[in-house]
């Protein structure tokens, strides 16, 4: 993880903590430019982490607090990502940021336009954003860096479409004459749009990232890869290698069993063959994360996929 060094990151004990450090300090996924909107980029990450060190360090030791926040942990990665960040703004001493509204719809009648997904205010400047944040994994299938060419492991989401939203419909928002009576209400002014999108980028097997990465990619974002059965086996003869499929809910921070899973149990990390022969059994024709790990510790992280995969993208 770029600017974050490896002893600290596994310094967090608990899977909330880990979780909500990966999303402050992970780097960010995309920073596409000419969009009107200010991109987070890695210095923010580093800076959002650097505050917070001694809170990460005093929730590690005392998660009461942050468990409650979760206790009801959301079912969609997307929404457990937001509430981790929600976590975070709302914390009294944030040095950064106070956390105004969250999750406030703009509607007309009984139409919702759009919704702010954060309303916060700068503590440094005083200035009023709108967040909209994100978190997403795709797979590259074709060179040449068009964003149509990364899709969802599911085949149901693009990151075209993904940018078109944010860029056209959601960072936009503050600025939408339907959403003035509502900015009113609330006593704030039309606020910055600001978008922090993490997340990672998988590749496929021996191909130079450079000649695939997608224009609108974040430098230093975070990667990974991608191959069928047949070659991962090839690829991963080592048998010092332990391997897990890697449920969703799993997929921010670095696996470290070492540290334990506070009663999270992901799984037990067997041979790239008993992988194969579990995914199989399991019918299941979706490309499917894994991870590898040394002596407890993830060192590799891909996805393995049907032969056939991916038939053509369908982003319904």
């Amino acid at each position: 993880m770029p600017g974050i060094d490896d002893a600290a990151w596994r310094q967090w004990r608990h899977a909330l903590v880990r979780d909500l450090a990966w999303v402050l300090a992970s780097p960010p996924l995309l920073a596409p430019a000419g969009t009107g909107a200010v991109w987070l980029d890695n210095a923010w990450g580093q800076r959002a982490f650097e505050a917070s060190h001694d809170w990460l360090a005093r929730l590690d030791r005392h998660p009461d607090l942050l468990e409650s926040a979760l206790s009801r942990r959301p079912g969609r990665l997307g929404s457990y990502f937001e509430s981790l960040l929600d976590a975070w703004l709302a914390w009294p001493e944030n040095p950064l940021y106070s956390r105004l509204f969250h999750g406030v719809p703009v509607r007309v009648g009984k139409q919702t336009v759009g919704e702010f997904d954060f309303i916060v205010e700068d503590r440094a400047t005083g200035e009023i954003q709108h967040w909209e944040v994100a978190v997403k994994f795709y797979l590259g299938i074709a060179p040449g860096g068009q964003p149509s060419n990364w899709v969802g492991p599911g085949l149901k989401d693009r990151l075209d479409l993904k940018l078109t939203r944010l860029v056209d419909h959601q960072l936009p928002l503050g600025h939408l004459p339907e959403a003035r009576p509502l900015l009113e209400a609330l006593a704030v002014p039309v606020p910055r749009p600001v978008c922090l999108v993490k997340g990672r980028l998988f590749y496929p097997a021996n191909v130079c990232p450079a000649d695939w990465a997608p224009t609108s990619a974040a430098n230093g974002h975070l990667k990974g890869w991608w191959m069928n059965s047949a070659d991962f086996l090839h690829c991963f003869p080592d048998p010092s290698f332990h391997w897990m499929l890697l449920p969703r809910e799993h997929w921010l921070a670095p696996v470290d069993l070492t540290q334990g899973s506070n009663g999270v149990r992901i799984g037990d990390p067997g041979t790239a063959e008993a992988l194969i022969e579990a995914w199989q059994a399991s019918a299941d024709n979706r490309a499917a994360a894994v991870v590898g790990l040394v002596d407890g510790q993830e060192v590799t992280r891909g996805f393995i996929t049907p032969s056939t995969w991916p038939r053509t993208p369908d982003p319904a």
